[in-house]
């Protein structure tokens, strides 16, 4: 049973990473426009942090009986970036590819621009100081 559900599982990923491509590859062919983009994977990135880290400090906000406002704006910044996104994806290509596309792009980028991009930041921080290279302490006494 344990295996059944183990193929089941990857038939499933395999199967939405295939359709995935083949989307792409017919969106690129019929109007010449790739939705997985570096571009693409900012803005969303972009929107799905504003709207994320907006909704839980204004819930925060929210129980400790603070101003909201602050929460409201990052909500909207990130709001404005995801419908950007997908007024560029409707105007390069049309309402029902563009408007498919763009949820595909915000269900994909979610995770790894949720989780990804902080962890980025963390791993940057660990890199500046793992390679931080100071003088030997006999150097000051000179």
């Amino acid at each position: 049973m344990e295996l059944l559900k183990l193929a089941i599982i990857l038939g499933a990923v395999v199967g939405i990473a295939k359709g995935t491509q083949l989307f792409g590859r017919h969106c690129r062919r019929r109007f010449d426009y790739s939705f997985f983009t570096a571009r693409g994977f900012w803005l969303a990135a972009i929107g799905i942090n504003f709207l994320w880290w907006g909704y839980v400090a204004w819930g925060t906000a929210f129980l400790h009986h603070e101003p909201t406002s602050g929460c409201i704006v990052l909500m909207a910044t990130g709001l404005a970036a995801v419908v950007w996104l997908i007024y560029e994806n409707i105007r390069d290509t049309n309402l029902p590819y563009g408007a498919g596309g763009s949820a595909l792009q915000l269900v994909l980028f979610f995770p790894v621009a949720l989780y990804g991009i902080p962890l980025l930041a963390i791993t940057l921080l660990f890199l500046l100081f793992a390679t931080f290279k100071a003088g030997p302490v006999w150097f000051i006494d000179r």
